[in-house]
């Protein structure tokens, strides 16, 4: 068997993600071909199923056979901010879990602790093409500058009213 974790910093497309998957049942030169089990954590773009509210919700990615499912495993660290995040570690006096955190999960500035972290599980894996399939849903630099523009008039709009 093989595996690798897969750290990818960018947001997922569920729309592209979908295509990619359904392509497996069909194609018989799929780079998931030799995948049993995939499982991780997952940020995913807003669309209809997963709305601009889910922004700082992580996913837990489970795939096991033909069964593929997320669903809510929490929040982002960087949803929480730093200070506040330091306080709850300080608190259970575990300062050195608070600054593993920061130094391997916040390689973004701008967004934080947010990322795909995926394990793929099976034999005779292709390693490349499954990154390159993957690589293909991430989200467009004019799809995540849209993206952040959603943020900035959601945070706009709760604080105009809010006053």
């Amino acid at each position: 068997l093989n595996r690798w974790p897969i750290p990818v910093m960018e947001e997922l497309n569920l729309v592209e993600l979908s295509k990619e998957l359904e392509k497996e049942d069909t194609d018989s030169d799929s780079p998931f071909l030799g995948v049993l089990r995939s499982k991780g954590f997952a940020w995913i773009s807003p669309t209809s199923m997963f709305d601009l509210d889910n922004h700082d919700t992580v996913l837990y990615w489970s795939h096991a056979g033909k069964h593929f499912g997320l669903k809510q495993a929490g929040s982002w660290w960087a949803s929480m901010g730093k200070e506040n995040m330091k306080k709850i570690f300080e608190d259970s006096n575990n300062m050195a879990e608070y600054d593993r955190i920061i130094r391997e999960d916040f390689v973004s500035g701008e967004w934080g602790d947010r990322r795909q972290e995926i394990v793929f599980i099976g034999a005779n894996l292709d390693e490349d093409g499954i990154r390159a399939a993957l690589d293909d849903c991430l989200c467009t630099d004019e799809q995540m500058k849209d993206y952040k523009q959603l943020i900035l008039d959601a945070i706009a709009e709760y604080m105009e009213s809010s006053q």
